[in-house]
């Protein structure tokens, strides 16, 4: 990969002088060759947006389908000028990886811009619900933040019309060529750019407890299909004291989640992603939902009910349990444990059947209109798809730059190997428990048949009929 340059002082002149330019220019000047707004979000379930801001139109209109005034989308039908008002930007990340990489994004922000005035601030809660909440208030109180932490692709539609454009920042810090595509496709939604990407994460992971396997005789090379799998998990439960896979099922999220995995090793993107488009095969979906009630019941842990993610992954570091499949997020659990090295005492393959495939999900910043400081947020916009932004936040909070030229030896060598694959994989099933691949309210139901259904007892046939009616 190619080295980094500078990648943020030169550009942070610029922006300085982008502002100081566009204060002093006059409404004439500026509003040739704008673009209007609209977005989404969606936190762990989302929750929506039920009102509209700064127009009069409905769910997607201002005063004339998708444009709006100003430079880029501007702020809702005016001209965007530099005022005395701090950016707003609210986010979701208060305890643990997060709390620390979002940190070190707002210390470079300071270092790098500061002549901009500030309010990025967190808003706690589980599963981002209170953040999305939040935002779904203030935007159907016409009084948005600035910029919100959330995620794109289709979980945007439920903001329809209340994003502004940044199509002009994409375009002058060139992360239409940087940045990779597949992120850039789910950051647009109306024909222009309504989110910048901070970072992603990989959902087909398995780890595994180094020392649990040795003892177990198993090869973690060879898991590259169900059979494989359950053949190690056997092998770990007759030949150790370790429960074979540590699981949370606390939350349908993990249940939905987990049946994704199975789906996609045991029937392939093909089938999964018919289902999601409606031409769903709901013989598979009862496969997939059968190979993980198999696993749920009969190699995991007795207390998954009741316990958190970082709970069971507890269980895979202390040795009491061989393998954990959760996004990698939970790497940074890892990182952070005193004499738990990679490839020394945890490991990691791709989920037994999806060796080909990056299943993933994105952390991006969405940027409303009629912001009080909607300069200031395109100063923030710009500042978050620089390679050193990129690369501090994901080496803190275990996840992949969405940049396609950052140098990988900047990386732990684990997020390395994600990068590599994001660069070179073909296939991208995105992922539906959190929010690519399903519209706020489709993913609201599909977790809703799995905790109707699926939560103990577990009935597949009940479930796939629920998750066939959905799409």
């Amino acid at each position: 990969m190619p080295q980094d340059g500078n990648s943020g002082s030169d550009r942070a002149n610029l922006t300085r002088r982008r502002m100081i330019q566009m204060g002093s220019l006059g409404v004439g000047a500026l509003v040739a060759g704008c673009s209007g707004g609209d977005g989404g979000d969606g936190g762990d379930g989302g929750d929506g947006g039920d009102g509209g801001d700064g127009g009069d139109g409905t769910d997607g209109t201002d005063g004339g389908s998708d444009g709006d005034g100003g430079m880029d989308g501007g702020d809702g039908g005016g001209t965007p000028t530099m005022t005395d008002n701090a950016m707003e930007a609210l986010h979701g990340w208060t305890g643990g990886d997060g709390a620390a990489a979002v940190g070190r994004l707002v210390e470079m922000f300071e270092e790098q811009h500061s002549d901009v005035e500030h309010d990025i601030k967190p808003i706690g809660g589980d599963a981002n619900e209170n953040l999305n909440a939040t935002v779904a208030r203030r935007l159907a109180n016409r009084n948005p933040p600035d910029a919100f932490a959330s995620w794109p692709g289709k979980t945007m539609e439920q903001y329809g019309g209340r994003l502004m454009s940044i199509d002009g920042v994409w375009e002058e810090a060139g992360y239409t060529d940087s940045i990779h595509p597949k992120a850039r496709e789910a950051s647009r939604l109306n024909d222009a750019y309504r989110s910048i990407p901070l970072g992603s994460h990989r959902l087909n992971n398995l780890f595994y407890n180094v020392s649990v396997l040795e003892e177990a005789g198993v090869d973690p090379e060879s898991l590259t299909s169900y059979d494989a799998f359950i053949d190690a998990l056997d092998a770990v439960d007759q030949n150790t004291d370790a429960i074979p896979i540590t699981m949370t099922t606390r939350g349908s999220w993990a249940n939905l989640q987990y049946f994704v995995e199975f789906m996609l090793g045991t029937e392939g993107q093909e089938p999964y992603e018919a289902w999601l488009d409606g031409d769903g095969d709901r013989e598979a979906l009862v496969r997939a939902l059968d190979r993980t009630k198999n696993v749920i019941e009969n190699y995991s842990n007795n207390d998954k009910s009741s316990i958190s993610f970082p709970e069971a992954n507890d269980k895979l570091i202390a040795g009491d349990a061989a393998f954990f499949t959760m996004g990698n997020w939970a790497y940074g659990m890892y990182r952070n444990t005193d004499n738990f090295e990679f490839n020394e005492n945890w490991g990691w393959v791709p989920f037994p059947g999806t060796e080909d495939m990056y299943v993933w999900h994105l952390d991006n910043f969405l940027f409303p209109r009629d912001g009080n400081a909607p300069q200031k947020a395109r100063v923030f916009a710009e500042f978050l798809g620089t390679k050193d932004v990129q690369v501090e936040f994901n080496n803190l909070k275990g996840s992949i730059p969405l940049r396609t030229d950052v140098d990988g030896s900047r990386l732990t060598e684990f997020l390395n190997l994600n990068v590599e694959d994001l660069n070179n994989l073909e296939k991208f099933p995105p992922t539906l428990a959190h929010g690519l691949a399903a519209t706020a309210d489709e993913l609201s139901a599909c977790k809703d048949a799995i905790a109707s259904n699926f939560m103990g007892p577990y009935d597949a046939e009940a479930t796939a009929d629920e998750l066939m009616s959905v799409f």
